[in-house]
């Protein structure tokens, strides 16, 4: 016996389907930055448009989604992405509403995964989502340190067919249908920093008393140190910075080395600079992350060029702070009152170039 439910009965057996197969994050990205905006259009193509007229489905925007030249725009609402090949998780608001008769539902708060190569949905009032196509191909272009990608093609699996199907009692739409195209133009809520150099030029005064100390200062590779100049030079290996405010961390390799004469070396290494309303520098020493100096901001200047994505920052005052200052004047076998806290110790700038 064949029994025919009604549509809250079909949108049920859909929606349930639906909450089997719920869409993660993926795992073991590579670089990647936050979005904090933007939009993407999903174009449909001429034989979803021509499948869906002969069902006698209609198609519109979910509010916040708009109409706007033969597309729907769906706002960016969150996910991550590489930045440099777009792949990772595109999550929006609003979303595709299908109407039949007097039955409608729609694919919300869809998900494009371009690292899986999948798109998601949730389903009239499901709390899940799940995958309901595929999404392949598309042209990745630079727009600053912004990321867009252009014509990647959204193709129905079979769930997201079946999803289709059974709520509107057909049988019409089949799997592998192309739905369309999407066109991401995504605005990153950060910058991710890949390579560059940051330097901290010691003061005369500095200088002077590590001298005075017998102290030799070195650099532990892959850093080096310009004794002629006092500055020691740290590769940046990786960072996310605020685009706007530059808030955030900087990572780098190397160190820095003090050896009093006569006794072994004291390796200060991994350099980490933390930009916020308290900004610090911390390093590596004993195993343990420990911060030892705060940074003056108050006279920094900077440079972004968007064009080539690099970031430059001068002007810092590093001053030590009352761990670093106790610490060193043990570990050197300094006189109480060599180091203080609040000493202007160095300036430190750097050039960084984003991915």
């Amino acid at each position: 016996m064949t029994t025919r439910l009604g549509w809250h009965g079909r949108l049920a057996v859909a929606t349930a389907a639906l909450a089997t197969l719920v869409v993660a994050a993926p795992a073991g990205a590579a670089t990647t930055v936050r979005l904090a905006g933007g939009s993407t259009s999903v174009k449909l193509s001429s034989k979803a448009t021509s499948a869906f007229k002969q069902a006698g489905i209609k198609v519109s925007p979910a509010k916040p989604a708009k109409s706007r030249g033969g597309s729907i725009v769906l706002p960016i609402s969150g996910g991550s992405i590489d930045p440099a090949t777009a792949k990772g998780v595109i999550v929006h608001k609003g979303g595709i509403t299908l109407k039949m008769g007097k039955g409608k539902f729609t694919l919300g708060s869809l998900t494009l995964n371009t690292a899986k190569g999948t798109f998601a949905a949730k389903v009239g009032r499901s709390r899940a989502a799940a995958t309901i196509g595929t999404v392949k191909g598309g042209k990745v272009a630079r727009n600053g340190f912004a990321t867009n990608l252009s014509g990647a093609k959204l193709t129905l699996n079979k769930l997201g067919a079946a999803t289709i199907n059974t709520a509107f009692g057909i049988d019409a739409i089949k799997a592998g249908l192309q739905l369309g195209t999407a066109s991401v133009v995504s605005q990153p809520a950060e910058i991710a920093l890949t390579r560059g150099t940051t330097k901290l030029a010691f003061t005369a005064t500095t200088a002077g008393a590590l001298t005075q100390l017998r102290v030799a200062v070195g650099a532990v590779a892959p850093a080096t140190f310009d004794a002629a100049t006092g500055t020691l030079s740290f590769p940046i290996t990786r960072g996310t910075v605020d685009p706007a405010t530059l808030a955030g961390s900087i990572f780098h390799s190397g160190g820095l080395s003090l050896t009093k004469a006569g006794s072994a070396p004291t390796e200060l290494t991994q350099p980490i600079i933390t930009l916020s309303t308290s900004p610090t520098l911390a390093v590596t020493f004993g195993g343990s992350s420990l911060a030892i100096a705060d940074l003056d901001i108050s006279r920094l200047t900077r440079s972004i060029d968007s064009r080539s994505r690099t970031i430059s920052l001068a002007g810092a005052g590093v001053k030590l702070n009352q761990t670093a200052a106790s610490a060193l004047t043990g570990i050197l076998g300094a006189p109480d009152g060599s180091f203080r806290a609040g000493d202007l110790i160095a300036t430190a700038s750097l050039t960084a170039t984003a991915r």
